[in-house]
């Protein structure tokens, strides 16, 4: 895959796992603390926000690889 198609795969990859994360860190916070509660730092350890952290992971490698290759 060229460099700048790679570039531009790994910023939509990057963007949309960031704004899944915090759209999924919402949802576990007003359902488990409420809405008027700033939640608890632990909220990171869910494990439905593990493939959210994945998908980051894969964006930063295909950012690095096209930097890179």
């Amino acid at each position: 895959m060229p460099q700048p198609i790679m570039a531009i795969a790994a910023l939509a990859v990057i963007t949309i796992a960031l704004i899944g994360q915090a759209r999924e860190m919402r949802k576990i916070r007003t359902g488990t603390y409420g809405e008027d509660s700033i939640g608890h730092p632990n909220i990171f350890l869910n494990k439905r926000n593990f493939k959210w952290y994945a998908l980051i992971a894969i964006g930063f490698g295909l950012a690095y690889t096209a930097q890179f290759l």
